[in-house]
């Protein structure tokens, strides 16, 4: 078990990185078959399960060919009819020389470009004809010891399985890599490195090198270096595919709806013939770290917008194989970061707290390096208090321990989330079943089900004693090495070295923090509040059978809308929607800051870390959110815990808190969101492109720092007390449980309501600046331009229209991609979509956005408005309907065996938008009778250039 299973990783901090590849230099080998010799001694045979006490999976399938090839086959049956095909190759850009740095992932473009039997320009076609998008369905990835190669198919017949597995077996060994296509690839593999490009990328880059000093890992972002990038060529790409695209050193794994008799027989059929390449792998010491001393990082980077702090340490691990007793430590390590975890969390929501949110995480990267951190977001005023909190809390725990209490609670959180994996095993998605297979491989980890995970750690959770999770937190942090690290907007002056001696000041001083209190609260309860004890009156029942749907109508001004479904199993979601969202906003700002407060302050009787206690154990989740034309409390659980998710529901609309602490720590967040954002073209898009694409309507505009920061806390519980506690209800339930029982309990819960409709807020009109261009400079470092061409539609209502704009808009982005990315090379991902509008009538924006080179933004504009307008004249060809239309498709059959669909695009709102129920017997038919005159008859009304308005983020460089 790896600790980073259950721990969420947060947006800025190095580790998010790590956590993003997977770990190990291995190979594997098939069962009861002899090891077959690797090329190369950092080329692995077996299999992790070969080396452990440990039993795989017993559903897959496992196998390896003569030419040292492994396959893992597995059949399942969600999603229907599709199949999931993964080509995994054991080496990325750790395997890359001096030399070659970025050519792993460059080398991942090219298989795209060119193979035995798919020629340049034809592979993306073909998965489009099929039904495949790309992208959605079609993809690669490359990391730092592998590069994963992904195909989800349509179908999963013979037939298909057999052209899917011919596709891996040319990016195996089949890649031409012809030198015009190299070439033609450059601009593109530049254009998506300018993509990612950020002042956060470029501070965890030097993190990495900091943290992992005297190691590759330190030295081979994935990404690759420019130098290398501009002179790469068709020799040197092949150099490294015939080293590492070898036979031994590949793994296929398939997961979905197919015979795996015929997918083994057609893995024999493509990959048996396949050969190595003549040219040996190089294999590279890893290095290791420093396991002595102190050292601090010091980085001012005020385009960061916000400051984080860290106290961590990093050791060199010995490779072990997976056992019995290796999982056993790695979960006792496991729940006493936990532990940590929610302390931290618990000082962090407390009033006065020197920081906004803290985090804890230690795992071991790449096999062999191990690490742990505590890190934390902290006002500049501020960081020496929170830096002393987090040394503090290191040190107090390793004086103190932990407690009973910490300890349960912990166990019950593992618990819960082993015993919601295993129930919903049979409906996990098969994308997400290969994602975890490969991951486990990749980790030197035995492939294991949910039923054998709960009953590997259940016992092991059970037996663990305080003491045990104390030793695991000793083994972690008794280490001599340090590393301290303040990040962000803090100035502590241009003398580095004086900045230093500042920060292990603090840490010198050792009185600056007293004792910390984290101790859990005893004696909560939930609920408490009194349950209704009689069912309350219906008014009126309706079935519509075509689609699985009953509505019950309550007195009092409760209507649920309730479909069981099989699609995931033993699991159920809630949606209660009520009053009119952000339309009923009284001024900008409060929608964002009232989510946070809701969400932040837990309920009346029970704040949020006390809710937080409450419930662990469970797999309940509650959030709130301010829709465009309702407020609504979304929330999941199992089936068997449906009452409870009910007994929330109901708390948080009769007894709501809006607490001073959580408004106080909202706005700081909401600061801190702001110092973000306004150094990125991305965010300036947002705050400063939406004002002017809407003649700066409120309701689509994102308020500005000044508006947000004058919000009052009396003002958001003066919008929002009188809708919780009066507004009618409309309650959707979906998923895989009992419809009386799960009707009756609504009804108990909810049966007894007076609510009634409050005066009804009419949208503002909006302006679109038709014809307009607005080029906005960003004070960045960061060499890049986002630029927006969008056009004014019209409303969802018309929901043939809507649907037809949507496949257009699908169109222009396939155009765009093959002029502007395959072409020119300008772009890496062109995005183009169009949204209709649910509250205005009469308003949709369909637009397009490019991340470019500044000196090229305005151009692009105009070459965007040039090819959106040949649409209109000069139509949509078949083909090209055809390649916009399957992947559709393909896409609607997957949605509607999903609960999300039924419960957020059908049921949502369908009180007040009873049409929407109808939608779903259309949907299939009425986009397959879309034609290309619809489509040209549409982007004659509303893309034509002189239509446009155009808009442009771009960096001050």
């Amino acid at each position: 078990m790896k600790q980073k299973r259950w721990l969420t990783i947060p947006q800025g901090s190095v580790f998010l990185l790590l956590m993003c590849s997977l770990f190990l230099f291995s190979g594997c080998a098939s069962l009861n078959e002899r090891e077959i010799l690797s090329s190369s001694p950092c080329i692995s045979n077996s299999w992790p399960h070969e080396k452990s006490d440990l039993q795989p999976d017993p559903d897959l399938t496992f196998g390896r060919l003569d030419n040292g090839l492994r396959y893992v086959l597995l059949a399942h049956d969600e999603p229907q009819k599709r199949v999931g095909m993964y080509l995994n190759v054991q080496a990325g850009s750790i395997q890359e020389t001096e030399k070659q740095r970025g050519l792993a992932h460059y080398l991942e473009h090219m298989l795209f470009n060119g193979t035995t039997h798919y020629p340049p320009g034809t592979l993306v076609e073909y998965f489009q004809s099929i039904g495949m998008g790309f992208g959605a369905d079609t993809n690669a990835h490359t990391g730092f010891d592998e590069t994963v190669y992904k195909l989800l198919l349509p179908k999963g017949d013979r037939q298909m399985v057999d052209e899917g597995l011919l596709v891996l077996a040319d990016y195996a060994r089949g890649a031409l890599l012809l030198e015009e296509e190299v070439n033609r690839e450059r601009g593109i593999i530049l254009a998506e490195k300018r993509s990612r490009d950020s002042v956060a990328a470029r501070v965890r880059k030097k993190q990495m090198h900091f943290e992992f000093a005297g190691t590759r890992a330190a030295q081979r972002d994935p990404i690759g270096i420019e130098e290398v990038l501009l002179q790469a060529g068709s020799a040197d790409l092949r150099t490294y595919y015939d080293a590492w695209y070898r036979p031994e050193n590949m793994v296929v794994v398939v997961v979905g709806d197919m015979r795996v008799y015929d997918a083994e027989q057609l893995v024999v059929k493509h990959f048996s013939g396949l050969n190595p390449g003549s040219v040996q792998p190089e294999c590279s010491e890893l290095g290791r770290v420093a396991e002595k001393g102190t050292d601090v990082l010091y980085l001012h980077e005020p385009e960061l917008g916000y400051t984080r702090i860290s106290y961590g340490t990093v050791y060199n691990e010995q490779s072990t194989d997976n056992t019995k007793a290796w999982e056993q430590q790695q979960l006792h390590a496991y729940v006493a970061a936990s532990i940590l975890n929610n302390r931290l969390e618990k000082i962090a929501r407390k009033p006065g707290s020197p920081f906004t949110s803290a985090d804890v995480y230690s795992g071991v990267f790449l096999d062999t390096l191990g690490y742990a951190t505590v890190t934390a977001s902290t006002d500049n005023s501020r960081w020496r208090e929170g830096l002393s909190v987090l040394r503090q809390a290191i040190s107090q725990t390793m004086e103190s321990g932990f407690t009973v209490s910490e300890l349960e609670r912990a166990k019950k959180e593992i618990l819960a989330y082993l015993k919601k994996q295993q129930q919903t095993a049979k409906t996990r998605s098969s994308t997400k079943i290969a994602a975890e297979i490969i991951r486990k491989l990749n980790s030197n980890e035995v492939i294991l089900s949910p039923a054998q995970e709960l009953a590997l750690y259940k016992p092991m959770l059970e037996a663990m004693t305080v003491v045990d999770a104390e030793q695991a937190f000793a083994r972690l942090w008794k280490r001599e090495r340090r590393l301290i690290q303040v990040v962000g907007t803090v100035d502590l002056g241009s003398d580095e070295e004086q900045a230093e001696e500042q920060i292990l000041k603090v840490l010198a001083d050792q009185s600056r923090v007293a004792a910390l209190d984290w101790k859990d609260e005893q004696g909560l309860h939930f609920p408490y509040l009194q349950s209704p004890v009689t069912i309350g009156r219906v008014q009126e029942r309706k079935s519509y059978d075509t689609i699985g749907v009953e509505t019950v109508q309550l007195a009092g001004g409760v209507r649920i809308n309730f479909k069981k479904t099989p699609y995931q199993r033993h699991q159920v979601q809630v949606a209660v929607h009520f009053g009119q969202g952000k339309l009923s906003e009284p001024a900008p700002g409060m929608a964002g800051l009232a989510e946070s407060v809701v969400r932040e302050s837990g309920v009346g009787g029970l704040t949020r870390e006390q809710l937080n206690q409450v419930f662990a154990g469970t797999n309940v989740e509650l959030g709130f959110k301010v829709g465009a034309e309702s407020f609504s409390l979304t929330g999941t659980s199992l089936a068997e815990e449906f009452e409870m998710l009910l007994q929330l529901v109901y708390t948080q609309l009769h007894d709501p808190a809006f607490r001073k602490t959580a408004f106080e720590k909202s706005r700081e967040r909401a600061g801190k969101m702001f110092d973000q954002i306004q150094n990125t073209v991305e965010g300036q898009g947002q705050l400063v492109g939406s004002k002017f694409l809407t003649g700066d309507n409120p309701f689509y505009t994102m308020a500005n720092r000044t508006q947000v920061m004058d919000v009052q806390l009396h003002q958001v519980v003066e919008w929002l007390q009188p809708v919780f506690s009066a507004a009618p209800l409309e309650i959707n339930v979906v998923g895989d449980i009992d419809q009386q029982n799960a009707l009756a309990l609504v009804q108990r819960y909810f049966g007894r309501e007076n609510r009634s409709e409050h005066t009804l807020v009419q949208p503002t009109r909006v302006l679109f600046p038709q014809g307009q261009e607005f080029v906005h400079r960003v004070n960045s470092s960061i060499d890049k331009a986002l630029v927006t061409v969008a056009w004014q539609t019209d409303d969802f209502w018309d929901i043939a229209r809507t649907r037809r704009l949507n496949l257009l808009a699908s169109v222009l982005g396939d155009r765009l991609r093959l002029k502007v990315r395959e072409e020119l090379g300008a772009t890496y991902s062109p995005v183009v979509y169009n949204q209709s509008s649910r509250t205005h009538l009469r308003f949709g924006m369909l637009q397009s956005k490019l991340t470019v080179s500044p000196d090229q933004a305005l151009a692009m504009a105009e070459l965007v408005k040039e090819v959106a307008g040949e649409l209109g004249k000069q139509g949509v060809e078949e083909l090209e309907l055809e390649r916009a239309l399957e992947p559709t498709l393909t896409s609607i059959r997957d949605m509607q065996r999903n609960n999300s669909y039924w419960l957020h695009a059908v049921m949502a709102l369908s009180s007040r938008h009873p049409q929407q129920l109808q939608w779903p017997l259309s949907i299939v038919n009425d986009f397959q009778s879309i034609t290309t005159r619809e489509l040209k008859q549409l982007a004659a009304l509303y893309l034509k250039p002189e239509l446009a308005a155009e808009f442009v983020a771009s960096s001050r460089r």
